[in-house]
């Protein structure tokens, strides 16, 4: 962790800090840090949220902490992922790297089988999701919101089927309403809002029954919202505001 410490003390403004490092020579004590509770040793969480870091080139050195279960880069002024993060990284359990300048497509994350938390909201990246994700397959949350992704919405995603919330707001997603979503059983929470879906609602989607939050506004989806959607007795919020359905609304 030291030689991490090197590369970034001048690549960061003010607020990068790590408290005690230069008190105790044990990581763990160290700002953004968290370490297995049973031997206070191995590196298992690492959060650099904030520290206004620009260049990337840490990441793989990163990845030569073999504990590893969660890095948290969010909130930075990151412009690229480097193949070296990629593929040595792969045991990774969460991951977020929302909030930073990236420009580019999505990488292929082949090798993150245990990957269950991905988030890349709010970080300027384009082009198609199609099948970069579908070797997660321990995938349980998935944000890609307010990017700039095009195409249809993946719903390749793991071969397991194990996702429980998906957020692909403000995109611009285009095609009709994936039928395919059904097969994630597990979902919870579904954000499909601010995109450019069109077609109808597919009545199958009440087959969901775990679901909790469906949000549809703001694309250019018609016809008649589906009675099956009134059937989900977890759902606790409901929106398809700004769109082009037609008929009445009846849910018992």
């Amino acid at each position: 962790m030291r030689k991490i410490y090197d590369m970034l003390q001048n690549d960061t403004a003010t607020s990068f800090v790590w408290d005690g490092i230069n008190k105790s020579s044990n990581p763990c004590s160290w700002k953004g840090i968290s370490c297995n509770s049973n031997d206070n040793s191995s590196i298992t969480n690492i959060s650099f949220s904030l520290f206004s870091i620009s260049s990337s080139d840490f990441l793989p050195v990163i990845c030569q902490t073999n504990t590893l279960e969660s890095l948290d880069v969010s909130q930075n002024n990151l412009s690229s992922l480097p193949d070296g993060f990629i593929t040595g990284c792969g045991g990774l359990i969460g991951l977020n790297f929302s909030r930073n300048r990236l420009e580019d497509s999505l990488p292929n994350f082949t090798g993150f089988g245990n990957l269950e938390s991905l988030d890349f909201s709010h970080s300027n990246l384009n082009g198609k999701v199609d099948l970069q994700l579908d070797g997660l397959n321990s995938l349980k949350s998935l944000n890609l919101s307010f990017n700039n992704f095009s195409g249809s919405v993946p719903t390749s995603l793991g071969k397991f089927n194990l996702l429980e919330e998906l957020q692909l707001s403000a995109n611009v997603f285009q095609g009709e309403f994936p039928t395919q979503i059904v097969n994630f059983g597990n979902l919870t929470l579904i954000d499909l809002s601010l995109n450019s879906l069109s077609g109808v609602i597919p009545d199958r989607l009440g087959e969901l029954s775990k679901l909790q939050v469906l949000i549809l506004s703001a694309n250019n989806l018609s016809g008649t919202i589906p009675q099956s959607i009134g059937n989900i007795k977890t759902l606790t919020r409901f929106a398809a505001n700004q769109n082009r359905f037609v008929g009445n609304i009846c849910w018992e």
